[in-house]
């Protein structure tokens, strides 16, 4: 019996040091990545004008100091010195959504009411100054999340719905998870079948949030959802999917939900040895990093994992370490769940007055959180939206006698008048169209007498060299290469030519399909890594047949230039919209080079006189080792 006791601790330590191994060495990966790209942020920044582009910037590296390095205090310091000059340039936008991240600080160090001061003062600024809905919705989301943890329940669903109605309308894509899952969590309490349903939504807004640290929130979701419905093979494909976006995407403590879960999945396929390794490595990590929440987390884990084991010793004192954390930080709902646990323990020891005082406090709990019962509460908003709409309705049938004579007699005057002035516009339009069609006829022509006649020349003249070889019997098969060659090069260019006559190409997202089409066969053949960072204000952005070609050119000429000359490691294609004006960035971290001694090339000139052509202008700033960023601007 002492021999296989033995065998079996041998077994459990060779697991542990394995799995410590490969966490380990996957950790440092993930470190010197997201170090790799705080850098270059940060060397960006030292080079980028103080503009607004650089506060846009600077909120992508207090992302990165925030989650993957989790540098809280250089994030505070870089959000303070970038609102200084956010407030000096009036870039109100920026300016908010730095203030909006440092509430985000506050919320994460277990401080909710000092960060619902910081996002009151965003929600004031947005108001004033009209400022983006997809901010206002982030605004919303951390509203929900601050009234959550302080337990204001009703407050927290009211927000978490508002910030779900701006996302659904918008079609928003960054950092939309958080409030479904607030919902989803709420529901939980009080109507399981109901929480249920926002599985769907929350797996469709984990799948396109452009904010990586919210997947791993959403895939975790799915994971617990997984263990719900007992389909273990679903919850540990989720697991798994969590656990790379909090390693790779998410501040270090976040790997501890992923331990914990697989404790927790391992104790119900009975791999409980296994189960505990996760555990006891989230238990240490948790202790060493200090934070109550996730500390709090562990132990609830260990506690379950000793009542599968019926170790009632143990798990009793777990949940009680659990219970001392969730009254430390007024986690009601972790009070009451594991005063009903502790009650449960005793019922199994034997220990009913224990086990009756444990059920007496967990519903004075229970009371106090939910003073009328959070179903009931829950119905009451969703019957007051159907009250609003019945009475609408009601006072809508009441004036609709009024509206129908007020309607007719206008309608015949309005009918009078309405067909005189589509006389009018028409005839106007007649003549407008055919304008339009002769400045597109003659944009045609000049495109392909610019962009194909010249190769189609050398096509023919080449072919006709060809012929004159062959008859001479001495034929070279490079010309043949060469009218490949020139063939491709015309079709392409007719290709980009059908593309910028086609009115359906006008939304940006056409434009942005067919740079990243064009863009990442050649990052991926060049083993560059490479971001796509598009605003959600493009989306309902349109630019018409006269700009839309020769920006693409222009963006396609530099990165053609990358990719030839820059011998970088990263790139990075921004837009943005800013002052009504569509703000395009191409950057490298590569070798750099002098921009005053490369004016005479053609590339440059080209790009150049494309952009002063459409009224645009282009910037390049370049730095020997350290990267170039070309930038275009134009109003649009």
């Amino acid at each position: 019996m002492n021999g296989q006791a033995l065998k079996k601790q041998l077994k459990i330590s060779n697991i542990k040091k394995i799995i410590t191994f490969f966490i380990i060495l996957l950790s440092n990966a993930t470190i010197c990545w997201a170090n790799s790209q705080s850098d270059s942020l940060n060397t960006l920044l030292k080079k980028m004008p103080k503009d607004t582009n650089y506060v846009r910037t600077a909120e992508r590296y207090v992302w990165q100091l925030m989650n993957p390095l989790d540098d809280v205090k250089k994030a505070d310091s870089v959000i303070k010195e970038t609102e200084k000059l956010a407030l000096k340039i009036k870039d109100y936008e920026g300016y908010a959504r730095l203030h909006w991240y440092a509430g985000l600080l506050k919320y994460r160090n277990i401080e909710p009411y000092e960060a619902l001061k910081y996002i009151e003062k965003v929600e004031v600024m947005i108001n004033k100054y009209h400022l983006s809905n997809h901010l206002l919705q982030k605004v919303y989301t951390l509203y929900g999340s601050c009234y959550n943890h302080i337990n204001e329940f009703e407050k927290a669903l009211k927000y978490y719905y508002k910030a779900i109605e701006l996302t659904e309308k918008y079609n928003l894509r960054e950092y939309i998870t958080q409030a479904y899952l607030g919902v989803y969590e709420i529901y939980q309490i009080s109507d399981m079948a109901k929480a249920l349903t926002y599985i769907k939504k929350i797996q469709e807004a984990t799948y396109k949030d452009t904010d990586y640290s919210m997947r791993f929130l959403g895939e975790h979701a799915l994971f617990n959802y997984g263990i719900i419905i007992k389909d273990f093979n679903y919850a540990l494909e989720h697991l798994k999917k969590s656990e790379h976006f909090a390693i790779k995407y998410c501040r270090k403590s976040m790997i501890i939900n992923c331990w914990v879960g697989y404790g927790h999945l391992y104790a119900y396929l009975n791999n409980l040895d296994e189960g505990l390794v996760y555990l006891y490595k989230a238990k240490k990590l948790a202790e060493e990093l200090n934070i109550d929440v996730r500390k709090a987390q562990v132990y609830g884990g260990l506690g379950h994992y000793f009542l599968l084991q019926k170790k009632y010793k143990e798990s009793e004192m777990y949940f009680l370490k659990m219970l001392e954390l969730s009254k430390k930080d007024n986690f009601g709902l972790g009070q009451k769940e594991v005063y009903e646990v502790l009650s449960e323990i005793a019922v199994k020891t034997n220990n009913y007055r224990k086990a009756y005082n444990y059920q007496s406090l967990a519903h004075t709990i229970n009371d106090s959180l939910f003073s009328s019962n959070l179903a009931s509460k829950i119905n009451k908003l969703e019957k007051e939206k159907q009250d609003a709409n019945i009475k609408v309705l009601e006072l809508s049938n009441k004036n609709s006698v009024f509206q129908r004579n007020i309607i007719l007699f206008t309608g015949i005057l309005s009918l009078m008048f309405a067909i005189v002035i589509i006389i009018l516009i028409l005839n106007r339009n007649k003549l407008k169209r055919f304008k339009e069609e002769q400045i597109l006829r003659n944009r045609i022509a000049a495109d392909l007498h610019d962009e194909i006649g010249s190769t189609l020349s050398s096509i023919s003249i080449l072919s006709e060299l060809v012929a004159y070889q062959q008859k001479k019997g001495d034929f070279e098969p490079e010309i043949m290469q060469q009218v490949s060659n020139d063939s491709r090069e015309v079709i392409d260019k007719m290709d980009d030519i059908i593309w910028t006559i086609n009115p359906e190409n006008d939304a940006f997202y056409n434009l942005e399909t067919r740079l990243k089409s064009f863009a990442i066969p050649l990052f991926e053949s060049k083993d560059i890594e490479f971001k796509f960072e598009f605003s959600p204000e493009l989306e309902s952005v349109k630019i018409d047949m006269g700009k839309r070609r020769d920006i693409y050119l222009i963006l396609k000429e530099a990165i053609n230039n990358l990719i030839k000359y820059s011998q970088c490691k990263n790139a990075i294609i921004q837009g943005t919209i800013f002052n009504n004006k569509l703000i395009m960035s191409v950057i490298d971290d590569g070798i750099g080079f002098e921009t005053n001694a490369n004016l005479g090339k053609n590339g440059q000139k080209n790009i150049k006189n494309r952009a002063k052509k459409i009224g645009g202008r282009l910037l390049v700033d370049s730095i020997i080792g350290k990267g170039t960023l070309v930038k275009l601007e134009i109003t649009l």
